[in-house]
């Protein structure tokens, strides 16, 4: 596991990794660039335990040749014209029909509310988007570094082993056998190795 301070000053990740995890993750309309520039921007703490992965999924996303080539790289796995080649929502992985926009987003935008969050209007995509996820994620770590109130780190863990980490390892599987360049798998390694904890067990991706 990583060691931070101490599971009693930081039992969740820091809530600016979760928030860069979740820009990283989203549709690159302005480039990675623009996506990754909270992860460029992280300090020594934040950064702790995970370096050698943030360092790769930025390394590798300066190898695409331009913003086409990003935001095509995005949509044949998250989007799709004919078929997502890996879903970033967890109805797909918790339900047995792999049903998109299913229980599970109406039951995290359901927990949103409970905490004043209301998606934008708009936001095309379900409130159990892997994006939308990590950012709620971010909003209670944020919590729980200002206040130090461990009933945020609880909501926290509850949400993350609810509606994240009983798929995670399955929607970056999928990334990594369908990608055609290294970033996504790169990403989806350092952000599995986030939710574990555990940066230096989950490596770095193959070809790294």
């Amino acid at each position: 596991m990583v060691n931070r301070t101490s599971t009693t000053t930081m039992p969740v990740p820091p809530a600016s990794l979760l928030h860069a995890l979740s820009s990283a993750f989203a549709y690159p309309s302005a480039g990675l660039a623009a996506t990754t520039e909270a992860l460029k921007g992280l300090d020594a703490h934040a950064r702790m335990g995970f370096e050698e992965l943030i360092d790769a999924a930025l390394a590798t996303s300066r190898q695409f040749p331009d913003d086409i080539a990003e935001k095509l790289a995005y949509t044949r796995l998250f989007i799709g014209s004919l078929r997502m080649e890996a879903p970033p929502y967890a109805s797909f992985y918790l339900e047995k029909e792999h049903t998109l926009n299913g229980q599970a987003a109406v039951d995290v935008e359901d927990i949103y509310r409970q905490f004043g969050i209301e998606l934008d209007k708009n936001e095309k995509a379900p409130a159990d988007h892997l994006r939308y996820l990590l950012a709620f994620m971010a909003m209670l770590a944020g919590r729980f570094e200002e206040t130090g109130n461990l009933a945020f780190a609880e909501a926290y863990t509850d949400f993350r082993d609810d509606y994240v980490l009983n798929w995670i390892d399955d929607c970056a599987d999928l990334v990594k056998r369908n990608a055609e360049e290294p970033y996504y798998p790169a990403l989806m390694t350092l952000i599995v190795a986030v939710l574990k904890d555990d940066g230096e067990a989950a490596g770095l991706p193959e070809g790294e």
